[in-house]
């Protein structure tokens, strides 16, 4: 999302070059805001309940809307909006996803390893998207809408595939 923020507010939005960098600052403001706040009551509510897959399922849901919500956006309003909603979903992933992690690893004297495997796991898709994006805006004939409509596809999968984890509630 954050790698083509401004080609997205100048080709799909229609900002000025001048406008862009305020307007970035003020959907990252939104954004972070949310997920600080999210991120506190999430992972309350998740250690309250005990329950981690359904927070989990649920940010990434949210995610996935968000670029939903960024791929049909048509002003910078829309754009606001797309960055708070991914801030909700993103700060009640943080939350709780390593949590869920925690409460999942196969044996806790290999902990640092299994840990460091997440990390790579949790690094790659900030790697691999950006890379896969210009053949993704390539198809879509430059359509930014298709691009986050496909990583908002790839959001839902990421929901889906939390689901046949066993041993934590």
């Amino acid at each position: 999302m954050t790698t083509y923020q401004a080609y997205f507010l100048l080709n799909k939005i229609g900002s000025t070059e001048a406008d862009v960098p305020q307007q970035i600052f003020l959907g990252t403001l939104a954004q972070s805001i949310v997920i600080i706040t999210a991120s506190v009551i999430g992972g309350r509510l998740s250690d309250w309940t005990g329950r981690r897959k359904i927070f989990v399922f649920t940010a990434s849901i949210v995610y996935g809307l968000a670029m939903f919500v960024l791929a049909v956006a048509s002003d910078f309003n829309g754009f606001l909006v797309g960055m708070a909603v991914s801030g909700l979903g993103f700060g009640m992933y943080m939350a709780v996803d390593l949590a869920l992690v925690a409460d999942v690893l196969p044996n806790r004297d290999n902990a640092a390893k299994d840990l460091g495997v997440l990390n790579i796991a949790g690094a790659l898709p900030f790697t691999v998207a950006p890379a896969i994006a210009p053949a993704i805006l390539a198809i879509g004939s430059g359509s930014y809408g298709v691009l986050y409509g496909f990583a908002g596809v790839c959001a839902i999968l990421g929901a889906v595939a939390i689901l046949p984890v066993k041993r934590v509630r």
